[in-house]
């Protein structure tokens, strides 16, 4: 394998000179003023081709080592099959007559791969752009004749809103609910051999009142976007075989349930629930194997267990292990191990999977704060809420998109993500898991209940199981908020229900329920959110943000703002949030933190605006707030595959905009200032900022832009200012910038993570285009109509040209379902164009799909992009009014809404 990726490595060399070589070859034009000329034209207004790679590193992080297929890890050998169902599907977007029907024909509907959404969102698809109402979803498979005797079982990890699922014109399982999975057996519908099978999706994204969270999107603070969002699977089995959680009838049941009993140092007592069913006509006398090891297969522990299953029934075995030696998680040290999980009878292996699990205890321990493995975490819990939508896709967010997500918050300092206001996909969890970052599960919910409809109570019942089963197995999860989020009109029986079912389905320590005070007590919750009282935990949900806001109509806040806005905009944003992080830092143990509202950008319902208060915007890309709360980790804390320790940042773009004043974010003990090579000054972190770790470094009268002109009149010149980091007399980081001069041309990168790119059609990366001076300095303040252009198997998801802002603009590059190389080129007038070449990879994952079927969807591959509405004359001008008016009435609601919230805040009990 060494010899062959050295080969690779070299024919890639091999293939660089030859492109140089070809690139240097000069056409020599006999007169001196037509070449002069030519070279003219051609440098700026053709492009010039530079060629990067995709990544520094030596490998790429494997996909399939990251995350969990329908909850679990797949075992090498095992007869179990968890086989993706993402290719290979037929599209349309409305109602149609008897879609579901087998001899239906979908032959002019769009060809696509899951996740999927409904359509190309624009830049802004907040105050309802987005599409709502049925669409319709359609695929071929075969089941092979090997798998007539095998129990075949079809698994959605997400659709929005409601969903019906037909296969071979039978309705097999419909569903309520946008956020959690759901599953069907579907051995008895399913033919085997070469014959077709048809399977139809309806999944409709319209508001419903009966299902939770039931508020209609116009007057919800995000947005219900579409379609089959998260992966499908196909699971094969044998008849005696490990079940889904989502098809027990047992309380607390389903699949494997780990849970650390207790925790200290290199030991742990860990409780495994095992549930299997024998769906054969006799009783099978069934052995489980249950083996602890890390993530080098090495056993730490193992212990087995038989029992005679009778026929078609299921039974759960209950295995208590003492193992010794194990790494113990933690988010600073975020080890992990797998439950390996077999099952035999008859002295053969008929089901096995893998449960990647951290080994850890959590306690809340009141005055004394949080405890995990049996010691203080002395850490603030301080980080940021999240909602799952992504430019462009809406919640149609692969896997690696999921992952780099919390990466990225994690590298920003956040340390706990609240989610935002729904349980996330499996993927975002086992980042968590990955990255040592805690974090909630949560009901969907947002400022309603229906008091009219008894389904609404009985589905936030069925919501609240689903919910622990799907996330239990998380060792990143420690608080659990079954609560409808912000909705104090919810009774408090129904709160204590949930509450209860809760702790049925997770009847362990370390488990706790959460919502604001005044819900809480009158539900009986384990913790509190935004509590007082000096005896029971508490945790601040959401901060920095609601204070700062002129009214909750308009919205506008200095604490939302686009990047585009410039420095200043950027600087005021960070400077408001720092008071926000100085207040969480100065709790007393008894209160744990707090999650700034939010930690990236996200569309909304009821607003026209997007949320635009994140640390980084919908794009992905940080503001300066995220070196803000980057600069508060402590210099000591380094975590594995996550940027961290000592760091310093420049915040000033050296234009003829930005202040005299250049602020230094850092967690040093000093920053020493350089211009031109030269010591300007030394500083120590300023002293007016309260709690907070690490206060900015502010060097004053530092950068004049007029007295440049001294430097260089007419002429191009250099002006860097450098800075370092200093700790104990070191030097321990340093970070650079450039005067800009005049744009020249493009710049090129992938902000992948250094995660692999899958060709399963679905999968994408950002590539981001900078526009550069001579030197590589970013042009921030340059606004640019950037085009871009791919060769190879791979799509730009987002319509083209796009506008730079603040000098950046991101293409979303999509994978085919054929691996190889794609190479992505990028244009703009009057600079030198760039290219990058980056490699998708073969799937890990066995996918199942019918390639003829395929073949003629591709025919039919367009994108369904949102039009601007430009004035309708198709629809009834009275009925337009109504609407408007409808909607003007659901936004001036909820403006009350919030109002109300922000006074109950204030109010102590």
């Amino acid at each position: 394998m060494d010899r062959l990726l050295l080969c690779l490595q070299q024919w890639k060399f091999l293939n660089l000179v030859m492109d140089l070589l070809y690139n240097s070859v000069i056409i020599i034009i006999p007169m001196f003023k037509y070449f002069i000329t030519f070279f003219v034209f051609l440098y700026f207004f053709c492009d010039v081709k530079t060629s990067y790679s995709q990544n520094t590193k030596d490998t790429l992080l494997k996909q399939n080592e990251h995350f969990s297929n329908a909850g679990y890890f797949s075992v090498e050998n095992s007869p179990r099959k968890t086989l993706n169902f993402n290719i290979g599907w037929r599209f349309f977007k409305g109602s149609v007559e008897g879609a579901y029907k087998e001899d239906f024909d979908d032959n002019s509907w769009e060809g696509v791969n899951l996740p999927h959404g409904l359509e190309i969102l624009g830049d802004n698809a907040s105050g309802g752009r987005n599409y709502q109402g049925e669409a319709w979803y359609r695929k071929k498979f075969k089941i092979s004749e090997s798998e007539r005797n095998a129990r075949l079982f079809i698994y959605f990890e997400g659709i929005m809103g409601k969903s019906k699922v037909w296969i071979n014109g039978k309705e097999i399982v419909s569903h309520y609910g946008g956020y959690l999975p759901f599953a069907a057996d579907i051995t008895d519908v399913v033919r085997h051999g070469n014959n077709d099978n048809t399977i139809a999706v309806l999944a409709d994204n319209s508001d419903d009142t009966s299902y939770p969270p039931g508020k209609q999107q116009s007057g919800l603070d995000f947005s219900y976007f579409g379609g089959i969002y998260r992966d499908v699977y196909l699971i094969s089995t044998q008849s005696v075989y490990i079940t889904l959680p989502q098809l027990s009838k047992t309380v607390a049941g389903g699949g494997v349930f780990a849970a650390t009993l207790s925790a200290k140092v290199n030991k742990a007592d860990i409780a495994v629930k095992t549930e299997i069913c024998n769906s054969e006509a006799e009783p099978k006398r069934t052995k489980l194997v249950t083996t602890i090891e890390d993530t080098d297969g090495y056993t730490l522990e193992q212990v087995s267990e038989s029992k005679v299953i009778k026929p078609a029934e299921t039974y759960s075995f209950n295995q208590r292990i003492n193992v010794s030696g194990i790494k113990l998680w933690h988010p600073n040290n975020p080890n992990l191990n797998f439950i390996k999980t077999e099952v035999w009878v008859d002295g053969i292996m008929v089901d096995a999977i893998k449960t990647r699990f951290g080994v850890r205890s959590v306690k809340m321990n009141g005055p004394k704060g949080l405890y995990i493995n049996g010691e203080p975490f002395n850490e603030k819990l301080i980080g940021a809420n999240r909602h799952q939508d992504y430019v462009h896709v809406g919640n149609a967010l692969p896997n690696s998109g999921q992952w780099r997500d919390v990466k990225k918050l994690r590298e920003a300092g956040c340390n706990i993500i609240r989610v935002a206001h729904y349980p996330m996909d499996d993927a975002f969890y086992d980042a968590c898991d990955e990255f040592g970052v805690l974090t909630t599960s949560a009901n969907p919910g947002w400022h309603f209940f229906n008091f009219k409809n008894e389904l609404f109570e009985k589905r936030l019942y069925e919501d609240t199981r689903n919910l622990v089963r799907k996330d239990r197995n998380h060792c990143s999860i420690i608080m659990w908020e079954t609560a409808l989020n912000e909705t104090p009109q919810q009774p408090g029986h129904v709160m204590h229900n949930m509450h209860l079912a809760a702790h049925d389905e997770y009847p362990y320590p370390g488990f706790y329920t959460v919502t604001d005070i005044q819900e809480a007590k009158k539900g009986g919750f384990d913790i509190y959110y935004h509590g007082d009282d000096e005896n029971v935990n508490s945790f601040i949900r959401e901060c920095g943000d609601g204070n700062e806001v002129d009214n909750w109509y308009s919205q506008n806040a200095v604490t939302r703002v686009k990047r585009a806005w410039g420095e200043k905009a950027l600087l005021d944003q960070a400077e408001n949030i720092s008071k926000t992080f100085s207040n969480l830092y100065g709790l007393p143990p008894v209160k744990l933190g707090g999650a700034l509202w939010a930690g990236i950008e996200h569309y909304r319902g009821y607003h026209p605006d997007p949320f635009l208060g994140g640390l980084m915007d919908m794009h992905r890309i940080p503001k300066y707030s995220y070196y803000l709360m980057k600069s508060q980790i402590s210099p000591d804390v380094k975590i594995e595959n996550i940027e961290s320790g000592p760091m310093v940042r420049i915040m000033n773009e050296l234009t003829q905009l930005s202040s005299e004043d250049i602020y230094v974010y850092s967690n040093c003990d000093e920053v020493r200032l350089y211009v031109n090579g030269k010591v300007v000054g030394v500083q120590k972190p300023e002293k007016s900022y309260g709690h907070l770790p690490h206060p900015p470094f502010i060097f004053r009268n530092t950068f004049n832009f007029m007295s440049l002109k001294s430097i260089g009149r007419n002429r191009a010149f250099k002006y860097e200012v450098k800075v370092e980091g200093i700790i104990d007399g070191e030097v321990v980081a340093e970070h650079a910038k450039l005067y800009p001069l005049r744009s020249s041309a493009l710049k090129l990168e992938v902000d992948d993570e250094n995660m692999e790119l899958v060709a399963d059609g679905s999968d994408f990366v950002p590539i981001r285009a900078y526009v550069v001076d001579d030197n590589g300095t970013v042009k921030v303040l340059s606004s640019e109509k950037i085009h871009f252009e791919i060769e190879g198997p791979g799509s730009i998801i987002n319509p083209m040209p796009v506008k730079s802002e603040f000098g950046v603009v991101t293409a979303l590059v999509r994978s085919d379902i054929v691996s190889g190389e794609i190479k992505v080129k990028a244009y703009s007038n009057g600079l030198k164009g760039a290219e990058i070449i980056l490699h998708s990879r073969p799937m890990k994952t066995a996918a199942v799909y019918n390639k003829d079927y395929l073949n003629l969807s591709k025919k039919n591959v367009k994108m369904n992009v949102v039009n601007i509405d430009s004035g309708n004359t198709s629809q009834n001008t009275d009925a337009k009014k109504y609407n408007d008016e409808i909607k003007h009435l659901h936004q001036q609601i909820v403006g009350y809404e919030q109002e109300l919230m922000e006074l109950r805040s204030k109010v102590k009990e």
